[in-house]
Formats: C-alpha cells, sequence, structure tokens
C-alpha cells in the first residue's frame, strides 16, 4: 500500500503575496512544498484534470469523453518536456517540464491515470477527432483520402471512457505524482502546491484529494497594483495593460466569481495580516491545518516578517498617485487603513 498524505495549495490572485505564506509553510516539519516559482497547473490548465472531470463525469457524451482524454494526452505531452529537447522546444512555449520536475515519473504516471480512464479502443472511421487537428494535419488526411489511401485516411483510434471511477483513479494519479517530486522527502507528510487550486472555486479542487485543504491569499488591491507596475513592464502588462482601469476591472470580475461562502477545508488569509499581526495570524493557519507549534521546527530561517513589513504600503511611494486615488475610489471596500 503506497503512503498516504495530506495536501495543502496555497493560491492567491496575481501580486497577493503568496510567497510570504509559502516561506511560512517550508519552515513546518512535515510538509514537503513545491518552490515558490512552480505552479502545479494540470488541475486548471484548459484540457487539463477539471475539463476532463467536466467531460467525464458533469456531462458525459461518447464525443465529448473521446475528445477530451485525445487532448488531455496532448497536454500531458507538452508538460512532460518532450518539446524541451531541441529542435522540439522551438514549437512549445512551456518552460517547467514536469518529467524533470517529478524525477521521471510524470509521463508513466499520466499514461498509467489515462489507461484506467479508457474502457476500450478501436480504430474506425470516426469523423469528430478531426475537429481536434490542426490544418495540416487535416489537409493531409483529405490529400491521403482522395489519392491513396480512401479506406484508412479518416480512421483513428476511438476511446470509449467511463468516468465512474473518475475521482478514485484521479485521486491515486495526483498523490503518486505529488509525491514524486523532486523535493519531497521521506518523512513528508504534508504534500503542498501552488495555484494548483484556482482561488475562485477552490472546493471543486478539494474534490480531487483526500485530507486536502486549502489557503487563498489577498492583498489591499493598491499594494497589488503597485507591485505589478514595480515589478516588470512585462508583468505590468499581464497584470492589466498598464492601465488602471483594466486592473480595476479584473479586481472586481475576481472578486465577483470568487466563491466565498465558509468551508472548513478552506481558508482565506490576509496577506498583511500574516506580516503586522504574525503570531496571532499564525496560530490561525496552524490551528486550520490541525497541526502544533512543536512542528514548527525551522521558525524564522524563511519567513521574516519584520523584513516583509517593507513591502506593505508601497503604494504611498508609486509616482502615479492619481492611479491609487482612483483604486481606492472604487475599491474602497478591499483597501486597508493601515
Amino acid at each position: 500500500m503506497s503512503k498516504q498524505y495530506n495536501y495543502l495549495d496555497l493560491s492567491g490572485y496575481m501580486f497577493s503575496g503568496k510567497h510570504a505564506l509559502n516561506l511560512l509553510i517550508a519552515e513546518i516539519e512535515g510538509f514537503s512544498a513545491h518552490q515558490w516559482d512552480l505552479e502545479f497547473n494540470l488541475l486548471r490548465l484548459q484540457d487539463g484534470i477539471m475539463d476532463l472531470e467536466k467531460a467525464l463525469v458533469e456531462d458525459w457524451s461518447i464525443i465529448r469523453s473521446n475528445s477530451a482524454i485525445v487532448r488531455f494526452k496532448k497536454l500531458v505531452k507538452k508538460l512532460d518536456g518532450t518539446y524541451g529537447r531541441f529542435p522540439y522546444k522551438l514549437f512549445s512555449f512551456h518552460v517547467d517540464y514536469y518529467q524533470t520536475r517529478f524525477n521521471n515519473q510524470f509521463s508513466k504516471l499520466s499514461d498509467e491515470y489515462i489507461n484506467n480512464l479508457i474502457a476500450s479502443t478501436w480504430l474506425c472511421e470516426w469523423p469528430y477527432p478531426l475537429f481536434d487537428m490542426g490544418e495540416l494535419e487535416a489537409f493531409y488526411r483529405k490529400i491521403k483520402k482522395r489519392l491513396w489511401d480512401k479506406q484508412g485516411a479518416f480512421e483513428n483510434q476511438f476511446h470509449l471512457i467511463d468516468g465512474e471511477k473518475f475521482y478514485e483513479f484521479t485521486k491515486d494519479y495526483l498523490i503518486k505524482l505529488l509525491a514524486s517530486y523532486d523535493g519531497v522527502t521521506e518523512d513528508a507528510t504534508t504534500l503542498v502546491t501552488n495555484n494548483a487550486f484556482e482561488p475562485f472555486n477552490a472546493k471543486r479542487g478539494l474534490k480531487y484529494f483526500d485530507n486536502a485543504k486549502c489557503i487563498i491569499v489577498k492583498r489591499d488591491p493598491r499594494d497589488m497594483y503597485t507591485t505589478a507596475c514595480n515589478h516588470s513592464q512585462l508583468y505590468s502588462k499581464m497584470s492589466h495593460g498598464n492601465k488602471v482601469e483594466n486592473f480595476i476591472k479584473r479586481f472586481e470580475i475576481q472578486e465577483r466569481n470568487t466563491d466565498k461562502t465558509p468551508h472548513e477545508d478552506i481558508m482565506f488569509l490576509q496577506y498583511e495580516d500574516l506580516i503586522l499581526n504574525y503570531d496571532k495570524t499564525k496560530d490561525e493557519i496552524f490551528e486550520f491545518l490541525g497541526i502544533d507549534e512543536s512542528m514548527h521546527t525551522k521558525k524564522g530561517e524563511f519567513f521574516k516578517p519584520e523584513e516583509s513589513k517593507k513591502f506593505i504600503g508601497i503604494y504611498k511611494n508609486l509616482a502615479n498617485q492619481n492611479d491609487i486615488k482612483i483604486i481606492k475610489e472604487r475599491l474602497n471596500s478591499y483597501c486597508l487603513d493601515i
């Protein structure tokens, strides 16, 4: 029987300060956290686990379930790093190669997971996969049918998918995969990821694990905006396209679409509280996680609240104070009086 683990996801919005929480969690005995710069995207990426769930469980059809598994296969191939070796890397934008991040187990475990979901496979002239093909392959198939293979040109592998044991297979797959991460030690009891769950509907992510929890980090929007502006031109464009109006719209839409219904396994954490009210907030986090202070064996090694104070109220030094004024007016209920 494989080792049983607890699971924790650290989530947040762009520039909400999740890195500070990551540093604190790294100080706790038995908590094995991914590096702060690695986001485990397999659940939330398009064609990932969440899309599989929709096609195999929530809204099953013989067409969509087959398409979903084919798309998931392609996503696995992109994530595993197959395209990472020259010259194939020229065809992929992805840089976090899961095959090496997870001790060369990603492809093997993913193939086992996919095979578990497939009830049966056979070749047939099934037209719907053509809609998942690129233009070049579709063109090639048409030429092939006209010139030399009228019978087999449109044949594709058809996968009959049964979602009855989707959650059982998914839980087993994800824990085995996360346990194979390069940084997991023998004494690890809790596997920790970054942004595997999206903060908007964290309850959904809990379904893919046993004994799972999620902490979502929030922050004063003025400091989030300022961090984006100061970080780099690239991140400023990603966050709001260099326009304060875009930032406000994005923030409002994110808040409106975030499920804030109280849940025993989901905690919303104010970034500023973690720093300014460290002891009290840390105790609340430990109570939520069900752990004792004695497990905080590396206290102060990574997270230093006094040093982090310099990241609070940084909006006061932003050159464009008119933008800060607009955010304060439009998002007043989210701005802190510090």
